[in-house]
């Protein structure tokens, strides 16, 4: 399967995936380390973060373009759809009073969906399918 739908897909299981693995390590941090929730949440992350970067580099969108070129533009899409999700969830509970486990459900839909597109067009984007893109829409 290719495409968007394919890329959907293999984005689904990369994420399914990622979030496994980093919860494990945030157990396994806690339990054999002692450390306190925080810090096994930034080391879980961490490492969803890693795994999640590079299923998806490789897997999901195929790409061959150096880690140095699209490793910082990663990072770039990730912070801003956190701070997208962090914005939703607080914004429903204060503003709409919203369930939290529902604001949290809407803050990761809102996550994935804003990872999904801008790892698709900005990260992992092909130059030369940009590139024909804006060449197939201009008049002839």
């Amino acid at each position: 399967m290719t495409g968007l739908g394919g890329q959907s897909l293999r984005f689904a299981a990369v994420g399914l995936v990622n979030t496994a693995i980093g919860l494990a390590a945030i157990y396994a941090v806690m339990f054999f380390f002692q450390t306190g929730p925080v810090i096994a949440n930034v080391v879980g992350y961490a490492i969803g973060l890693a795994v999640s970067f590079v299923l998806n580099r490789a897997w999901t969108f195929s790409s061959s373009r150096p880690v140095a070129h699209v490793l910082p533009k990663y990072l770039l899409v990730a912070a801003i759809a956190y701070l997208l999700n962090l914005g939703a969830v607080i914004a429903t509970i204060s503003y709409f009073s919203v369930n939290p486990y529902l604001a949290q459900l809407l803050g990761v839909g809102i996550y994935t969906v804003c990872m999904f597109f801008g790892c698709r067009w900005f990260v992992f984007a092909s130059r030369h399918s940009t590139r024909d893109t804006v060449q197939s829409t201009l008049p002839r």
